[in-house]
């Protein structure tokens, strides 16, 4: 179920907001390869309401699970981190030029049903790498014999090298003497 804020009436009489609440990680649409042993992300809102929108500064903390991009095992990555986004009130004109500091904003359509929960599902797309590996240091899967590098070293790759070499047959001169 996707959480709304009402960001109109919840900063009429201040100038922020903070909220600590969790959402289930099922309920973020997120793509069917994410999962997580937990079953909702822990988020902390900081909101300072502004003149043209609203500074955001948000802290999730979750886990996900995730497959190596090396060796093709599963393991879990903590999901940690702060995020500030600006909900600017006004729309950018077609012919002006985006700045480094419009790469932190998001239109904010309607400021009484704004989205918490998308917000959330678009932060985990982007904490989550494209690439992910379980460590820094995996081997990789053997594409000779298809062996995880990391639970069985092998030097297949090595011997394959060795037999396609253009030198290779230089050892058959070696043989016959």
């Amino acid at each position: 179920m996707p959480v709304f804020l009402n960001l109109k009436k919840e900063l009429q009489n201040d100038q922020f907001i903070e909220k600590d609440f969790s959402v289930s990680f099922k309920s973020l649409s997120l793509p069917e390869e994410y999962s997580s042993e937990k079953d909702s992300v822990d988020v902390h809102m900081y909101i300072i309401k502004e003149k043209d929108g609203y500074l955001v500064s948000l802290t999730i903390n979750s886990d996900i699970k995730l497959e190596c991009g090396r060796c093709l095992e599963s393991f879990v990555m903590d999901l940690k981190g702060t995020s500030s986004i600006f909900l600017s009130k006004k729309k950018l004109d077609g012919d002006s030029e985006l700045h480094e500091e419009d790469l932190i904003v998001e239109y904010l359509e309607d400021e009484e049903h704004f989205n918490v929960s998308e917000l959330l599902r678009e932060e985990i797309l982007v904490k989550t790498p494209m690439k992910p590996l379980c460590d820094e240091d995996c081997k990789g899967i053997c594409p000779v014999c298809g062996s995880n590098r990391n639970e069985n070293p092998c030097n297949c790759e090595q011997e394959m090298v060795r037999e396609e070499s253009p030198f290779a047959k230089l050892k058959t001169l070696l043989e016959k003497k």
